[in-house]
Order: C-alpha cells, then sequence, then structure tokens
C-alpha cells in the first residue's frame, strides 16, 4: 500500500514526458524556411507603398526608367502637361503637389483671418496679396475682425494644369471645405455670419511656379467660386 503514491507520481512522470514529446513534435520543428519568412516579413516593411488620397486616386503613378511619357492622370490634357513640367523638373511629384497645396489652402485661410500679411508674403501673387491687404486695412478702418475656423478640406481635385511662358506651371486646383465664417465688431459681437453654421464651401484656386527657380513654393494666383 505504501507503494501506491509512488506509482501514481510515475504515471504523472510518463503523462508529462509524452505530452513534452508531442509539443516538440508539433511546435519544435524548423522547416528551413524561417529565415526566409523573417526576410520577407522586413521586406514588405522596406518596400510598403502608401496609398495615394481620394482625390488623386485617378492618377496612376508610373516609374520610367527611360525618359517615356509616364500615365500620371486620366485626363490626357492633364496628364500631357504634367509630363512637360517633369521634362523641366524631374523631381516633380503630384501627390506631394496636391498635398502641399491642401496644407497651404488652410495655413492661408488662417493667416489672412489672422490679418497676418507677412507670414502669406511668400505664398501669395501680388495681386492676391494686394487683394487680402486692402480687405484687412477695411476691417481695421471699421474696427471689426474676421474670423475663420477651417473644419475640414477634401484632397483638391485638379481642374486643369497649363505651362506658360516655358517654364512657368499653372495648377487649378478645386477644394471643397467645411468652414465657420463670423465678423465681429470692436465689441466681440457677431455682426457677419453665425459661429453655430457650418458653411459648405468649393472654391478653385490657381498655384503657380517658375519650374527653374529655386523657391520651393507655389504661389497663389486666383481664388475663383465654383
Amino acid at each position: 500500500m505504501n507503494n501506491i503514491p509512488y506509482i501514481d507520481i510515475l504515471i504523472l512522470a510518463m503523462i508529462a514526458v509524452f505530452i513534452i514529446n508531442r509539443l516538440r513534435n508539433v511546435l519544435g520543428k524548423k522547416t528551413g524556411n524561417e529565415s526566409d519568412i523573417v526576410e520577407k516579413f522586413t521586406q514588405r516593411k522596406n518596400t510598403f507603398n502608401e496609398s495615394e488620397p481620394d482625390s488623386i486616386s485617378d492618377q496612376k503613378i508610373v516609374k520610367s526608367s527611360n525618359g517615356a511619357k509616364k500615365n500620371l492622370h486620366s485626363n490626357k490634357k492633364i496628364n500631357t502637361a504634367i509630363n512637360e513640367i517633369l521634362k523641366i523638373d524631374d523631381k516633380f511629384e503630384v501627390s506631394s503637389f496636391c498635398d502641399g497645396a491642401k496644407k497651404a489652402f488652410e495655413y492661408i485661410l488662417t493667416e489672412y483671418s489672422a490679418n497676418n500679411l507677412k507670414a502669406l508674403e511668400k505664398l501669395v501673387s501680388k495681386n492676391i496679396y494686394k487683394t487680402f491687404e486692402d480687405q484687412i486695412n477695411l476691417r481695421a478702418k471699421k474696427k471689426e475682425k474676421l474670423e475663420i475656423t477651417v473644419i475640414s478640406v477634401k484632397n483638391p481635385v485638379i481642374k486643369s494644369v497649363a505651362i506658360e511662358k516655358k517654364y512657368v506651371a499653372y495648377f487649378k486646383l478645386l477644394f471643397e471645405s467645411e468652414q465657420v465664417q463670423v465678423t465681429k465688431n470692436s465689441n466681440d459681437e457677431v455682426i457677419d455670419g453665425d459661429n453655430n453654421q457650418i458653411l459648405q464651401i468649393k472654391e478653385i484656386w490657381t498655384f503657380s511656379k517658375n519650374l527653374k527657380s529655386n523657391d520651393p513654393n507655389w504661389s497663389l494666383e486666383e481664388i475663383e467660386e465654383n
């Protein structure tokens, strides 16, 4: 009777050895592909390409090493113009330009409503600058202030592209945004607009750039209602 506990321990030990061997057979086998799997995983991270924004989903970026014409936009006229730009500036990227234009859209509106003309000097044309300056001076004369809050901006849509004077590029971009715009008097009272009203605004902004210039900035040339 005194040997029974030892028999139980022996049986449990045998069961444990059996389980360990089974686990080793199932989980401990090497297939020879372990290094390949790790390599593929790290390569996948290195070669991952971010998807294009919704607004330029029709722009198919195709790399070409022989200088052949690239298919960058579904609109043939726009595609031709972009390829002309690439002949002058081979580092130009449509997606980067649209992303920068979207940021410029928000920045320009914010600084304009804050009466910060100095910040806009290198981002807008002389005509736009003069228009902004006149509006700001008029508000100052009336002791009024404009407040623009950009709620959201969709990715811009390219409406047209042109090259003038052989190396000056023009992009017309459609911006659809949600904004709150109010004008206040010297007593901080709303005299125009509504803080609780979100405006759906569609505008076409035209940007230009001398492609041979070292200045990386594009200049806002015109704002049109759509």
